[in-house]
């Protein structure tokens, strides 16, 4: 084979090579890529290592005590029941374990006169009500500071509408529970609760639920859940907390 003829081949054949090897670098690259974000994926999806860390920040709330206004069995004569006690059962949420301070919804508490506190581990506290806010329908308790797990409060400017979301309460008196959804609405009113800066959010939540967490994927607690109406679950944003705190210095 002449020279030239041969000098034209062996480029030829080198060229082949390198185009070959780039496709196929290319190919495991893409691969690689696809791998990465698969994995990021299902580590996104499975949410079972953060509920593990937070749950044991969510506390079960149950109160007793006399309701406010008594109820009218008879419109006509306008004799009013005689008083009898009445039991609320919710949730609440460790935000400080050396100080003892959870937060809770303020309906459950507003009217009792013993409030316990049961955390995960089966231990019932003793709860004092320290600051209660009808406006924004929160209130801040306090127990014996003895082992307890705390979450750590977000800001609520960080809130984006479509975000996703946890909420973790004691519906039904069935123990806790958690389920999952996005951020639907952002500076929300709801009948009953004077505080129109609520969070709006597709989480389903029962009765039972209320005064339990709403958190992000960070694990920290972007809301306090207070009611739920039309499908929506309605929570008091963590400034809301911050002012409990403030009001109880």
């Amino acid at each position: 084979m002449p020279l030239c003829t041969f000098s034209r081949f062996l480029k030829s054949t080198i060229v082949s090579a390198l185009s070959l090897a780039l496709v196929l670098g290319s190919g495991v690259c893409r691969a690689n890529e696809f791998d990465r974000e698969q994995a990021e994926t299902f580590s996104t999806m499975n949410l079972a290592p953060l509920v593990k860390r937070i749950s044991p920040a969510v506390v079960g709330i149950r109160a007793w005590g006399l309701p406010s206004e008594p109820r009218i069995f008879d419109p006509e004569a306008g004799f009013p029941d005689p008083p009898t006690p009445r039991e609320w059962q919710g949730a609440g949420v460790v935000v400080d374990a050396l100080a003892g301070f959870i937060v809770t919804a303020n309906h459950l508490v507003a009217s009792a006169s013993v409030v316990k506190a049961q955390l995960q581990d089966g231990r019932a506290l003793d709860a004092l009500v320290l600051v209660r806010s009808d406006r924004d329908d929160v209130a801040l308790l306090r127990v014996a500071p003895d082992n307890l797990r705390a979450i750590t409060l977000d800001y609520a400017s960080a809130l984006e509408v479509g975000a996703p979301v946890l909420a973790i309460g004691n519906p039904g008196d069935w123990g806790q529970s958690v389920t999952v959804g996005i951020v639907s609405a952002l500076h929300r009113s709801c009948p009953g609760i004077a505080n129109g800066d609520l969070i709006q959010s597709d989480v389903r939540v029962a009765q039972g639920s209320s005064g339990g967490a709403l958190v992000n994927l960070q694990g920290k607690l972007i809301g306090v859940v207070l009611a739920r109406r039309s499908g929506f679950a309605f929570a008091a944003p963590v400034d809301a907390v911050r002012r409990l705190f403030v009001a109880a210095q």
